[in-house]
């Protein structure tokens, strides 16, 4: 089942027909279609996935906002309660991993469980204006700009042909606008809230290729000052987007934590 934006409803793709509703985000660069790869091996018979798509991409791209962490939770929340889902699990990829942590602080009645792929520190990453303000231009730079930052992030452990694709998704998929006004979200701010414990289970899945803030080591250290049940899993091939570059490994590792921790 399909869906598109409706008002300030979040655009959204039901795929699957679970008892237990999962609500999947997008990162800062590309809509919820960085998971089409992983799509054909999910479980649909246990859980309804929700590909969800936040202000500013995808099928929520013509929505404007304030692009910020709170605006982001509320509207999940509303499309929680437009499908009648009292509870539910939450998957932040990035960027929305922040999303996943902060719902479950602060609304442990409606969160079953969260899990965040490739999540960056809860603090944020402690920029300051200078680089903010580079990564803000980077958001609504040209295509030349975008490919030389992916270039420089992808070195070359991924095929040339996946950089391009990468640059062309995020042109397609995002609002420059938008991408530019979340960068204050994961680059300076974090969590509002940095003492709230989550009592849900949360597991952190890494790419041990990442960036050094977001592999398996350093995500335990911030997570365990938050979480009273955290599972980390490290993946030593993959880096930023394990939902791509090695889809049916994540989707058994998220999928056998679901089934841990949820009826």
């Amino acid at each position: 089942m399909g869906e598109s934006a409706t008002s300030s409803l979040l655009g959204h793709d039901l795929h699957g027909s679970g008892p237990l509703p999962v609500v999947v985000l997008n990162d800062w660069l590309c809509d919820t279609s960085t998971w089409d790869g992983a799509r054909p091996y999910l479980d649909t018979a246990r859980y309804t996935w929700a590909f969800t798509d936040v202000r500013g991409y995808g099928r929520s791209r013509s929505i404007a906002g304030a692009y910020t962490l709170a605006e982001i939770a509320a509207d999940v929340l509303a499309l929680a309660d437009a499908h009648a889902w009292s509870r539910f699990a939450v998957v932040g990829h990035s960027m929305s991993t922040l999303v996943a942590l902060h719902l479950s602080q602060h609304h442990a009645d409606r969160v079953a469980c969260a899990v965040v792929v490739t999540p960056p520190p809860p603090t944020g990453f402690g920029a300051d204006d200078a680089t903010v303000a580079a990564s803000r231009a980077l958001a609504l730079g040209d295509d030349a700009t975008r490919l030389a930052f992916w270039r420089a992030r992808a070195g070359t452990r991924l095929s040339p042909g996946w950089v391009d694709f990468k640059v062309a998704r995020w042109r397609a998929t995002s609002e420059p606008a938008a991408v530019s006004g979340y960068v204050t979200m994961f680059a300076r701010d974090g969590l509002p809230d940095r003492q709230a414990r989550i009592a849900a289970p949360v597991l952190a899945v890494t790419g041990e290729q990442d960036a050094e803030p977001m592999r398996s080591a350093a995500v335990a250290r911030a997570l365990t000052l938050l979480c009273d049940r955290l599972t980390v899993v490290a993946l030593a091939d993959a880096g930023h987007y394990p939902m791509q570059e090695m889809p049916p490994l994540l989707v058994a590792h998220v999928e056998r934590f679901l089934a841990d921790v949820t009826p």
